[in-house]
């Protein structure tokens, strides 16, 4: 990798996400042969743009190096914290998902919680709002002027107690900027669970619409995947469609 050449599609990725798989690199970041991308992927190492995560369970995971901090210094633009052991399943589904809907044009952005939490840490730490405040696992900004152009998405891979439910909607109904809110999961009782808690709390489902979708749909294709509510079931595909017809 020469002088020249700054894998900036992969820092900038990795400056909001806080790592870069090898999974997620070969599908979305080269078209190359295997050996070509073999060979790439440990240039990324080599010439300091990544280096590998410490955890020795995720061999194939890469985070920022100091020539990419350098990078980003530059620019203007903070990183995020990578992600720990624990937590790193849940990240790559979300950069799966992420990924996935650039390649499809139809992102004028995205925003992680992670960017969200590093912006608003003073908040958090210092005021009774900001302890209480669950930031979305991912925002989407949708391009152009769809129905829902601030989507909010929550993967759940795990039960929590009712509580954090009741805490958790609570504060999607009073967050602004987002238009409709998508909890993704393969669990059932989660589901359950979440419209048990809208009706405790009295949740404003008129005015910021909450929906469910499969967690293997939203992984193979979040553009074609359904979006349960409570009006029907809906895409993302569909609400750009809807955009389309109206500007035709």
């Amino acid at each position: 990798m020469s002088e020249k050449h700054i894998p900036l599609k992969e820092i900038i990725f990795a400056a909001k996400t806080g790592f870069l798989s090898k999974d997620l690199w070969q599908k979305f970041f080269t078209t190359r042969s295997y050996s070509r991308n073999s060979r790439v992927w440990h240039r990324l190492k080599e010439d300091g743009f990544f280096r590998p995560h410490e955890s020795k369970m995720l061999p194939n995971v890469l985070i920022l190096g100091n020539r990419s901090l350098v990078e980003l210094e530059r620019r203007g633009i903070m990183a995020v914290t990578k992600p720990h052991l624990g937590q790193f399943d849940h990240d790559e589904k979300a950069a799966n998902i992420i990924l996935s809907l650039e390649q499809e044009k139809v992102l004028d952005g995205f925003t992680t919680e992670a960017e969200l939490k590093r912006k608003n840490w003073l908040w958090m730490k210092t005021t009774r709002d900001g302890k209480d405040t669950k930031f979305p696992d991912l925002t989407l900004q949708l391009s152009g002027s769809v129905r829902y152009r601030n989507v909010a998405l929550e993967i759940e891979q795990s039960k929590k107690g009712f509580d954090r439910y009741k805490k958790m909607m609570n504060s999607y109904a009073n967050i602004k900027g987002i238009d409709v809110v998508v909890f993704i999961s393969n669990q059932e009782y989660i589901f359950n669970s979440i419209s048990r808690a809208m009706k405790e709390i009295s949740y404003p489902s008129w005015e910021r619409p909450v929906g469910f979708g499969e967690m293997d749909k939203w992984l193979n294709n979040p553009l074609t995947a359904p979006i349960y509510l409570s009006r029907g079931v809906e895409s993302i595909e569909q609400w750009m469609d809807e955009k389309r017809e109206r500007a035709g």
